[in-house]
């Protein structure tokens, strides 16, 4: 019955957030048709976002550094279940964990770093 309830919270959730999308729509093209109406000019209204200068997401970088600490934990986890390391890796099993994915985070970071002067 308590996962019905949370279940019903989350379609809840989920309905309210929709319907608000619509309705803010369905609220802007009437705007939209009214404004056509009346002779006014509506791209000036909306329509042409204004152009963002100087902004742009790093993905390139955001990438490289995804790869890297997914490189960290792959490796990390390797020594861990490794059956000849792993009497010398008793207990420090998080500190490998950790220090493996600050270390190929760390390289990822130099390696978008060097990627990102190229380009520029």
């Amino acid at each position: 019955m308590e996962l019905f309830g949370i279940a019903l919270i989350w379609l809840g959730l989920f309905a309210a957030a929709f319907f608000a999308w619509y309705f803010f729509l369905q609220a802007r093209t009437k705007e939209r048709s009214l404004l056509i109406e009346k002779g006014a000019d509506a791209s000036n209204f909306y329509g042409k976002k204004p152009e963002r200068k100087g902004f742009s997401f790093p993905w390139l970088k955001f990438g490289i550094m995804l790869v890297g600490l997914s490189l960290g934990i792959i490796l990390a986890t390797v020594l861990i279940s490794s059956p000849a390391l792993h009497g010398m890796l008793r207990g420090s099993e998080p500190g490998v964990v950790f220090g493996l994915m600050m270390f190929f985070g760390g390289i990822s970071m130099i390696i978008a770093h060097i990627t990102d002067k190229k380009k520029a």
